[in-house]
């Protein structure tokens, strides 16, 4: 497991699963499907994605594909970063 994916697990684990929910956040952790991501926690995530990697996140990338699970948002983090 990559640096990037290690810390996205994490910030998911400890700061958008709910205390009582009984989740355990993997790389392939649906979180969309799963309800992990709500319009209130998908805002946390890119500001941590911003703020903490350093990655801001345009508006043509906010598409659900792009958050299935820690690996698409690894995989979209790293296209930006190539560009």
């Amino acid at each position: 497991m990559s640096d990037l994916t290690r810390r996205l697990v994490v910030f998911i684990q400890d700061n958008l699963v709910l205390d009582g929910d009984d989740i355990q956040v993997d790389e392939t952790t649906p979180l969309l499907v799963s309800g992990l991501l709500d319009s209130l926690r998908t805002a946390r995530l890119l500001n941590f994605l911003r703020k903490d990697l350093g990655v801001a996140i345009p508006a043509a990338k906010l598409d659900p594909d792009n958050f299935k699970d820690v690996v698409t948002i690894v995989a979209m983090v790293r296209e930006l970063e190539s560009v």
